[in-house]
């Protein structure tokens, strides 16, 4: 996933996750910038064989995804909810100035986050201490960072600047930590599905990108 995002080429909402972990992961952020340095090398290498025509297609598809997210990332100074507060300032840069928060359980809360994503949503999702999401399975990719607090599933517990990937046909019940409320960034690729119920969990029904 890292050499997707290095050379440019990953959709927008995927690449925000990736770029709020590298914020908490040193390790990653150097990989990252390793990789990128190779591509440029070998571009550099065979720059005599590519056509024009090629190369500014390379360089637009490398460019455009940060662009996008500098661009997304200005922050609003009038952004008024609490939560941004306690979140990287890459993240709250994405913010609008009043988050719309839906209730999907007792214990957790999405906020969806418009960047102009058609393949995916993206979205903050907040479960309160103690908590659990009910348990679910997924029909698309789902890719979750950790920004404040921590949760557990069944196959371990995550803290701030963890990175999560649970593929289709994967299914699991995140619980928060009972000190502290959990705030993660997911991308979704498709909707959730309740294990057991005819139900589909679908966070983002009345956000839809134009």
């Amino acid at each position: 996933m890292l050499l997707e995002y290095s050379a440019g080429s990953m959709q927008l909402a995927p690449s925000i996750a990736v770029t709020a972990h590298l914020n908490f992961c040193d390790a990653c952020a150097a990989t990252s910038k390793s990789l990128q340095d190779i591509g440029g090398h070998l571009l550099d290498q065979h720059c005599e064989e590519i056509s024009d025509e090629l190369l500014d297609d390379i360089f637009s598809r490398i460019d455009e995804p940060e662009s996008r997210s500098q661009h997304s990332c200005k922050k609003d100074v009038a952004c008024q909810d609490s939560i941004a507060n306690q979140l990287p300032p890459f993240v709250s840069g994405l913010l609008p100035q009043s988050l719309k928060w839906r209730k999907l359980s007792p214990s957790l809360r999405a906020a969806p986050i418009n960047v102009g994503e058609r393949r995916y949503e993206l979205a903050l999702h907040k479960i309160d201490a103690g908590g659990k999401v009910p348990d679910h399975d997924h029909r698309g990719q789902e890719i979750t960072v950790v920004l404040k607090g921590s949760f557990s599933d069944e196959d371990g517990v995550y803290q701030p600047g963890d990175f999560l990937v649970r593929e289709p046909g994967e299914s699991h019940r995140p619980m928060a930590a009972q000190n502290d409320d959990c705030i993660c960034l997911s991308v979704l690729e498709a909707p959730i599905k309740l294990k057991g119920l005819k139900s589909v969990l679908n966070p983002f029904l009345s956000f839809s990108p134009s």
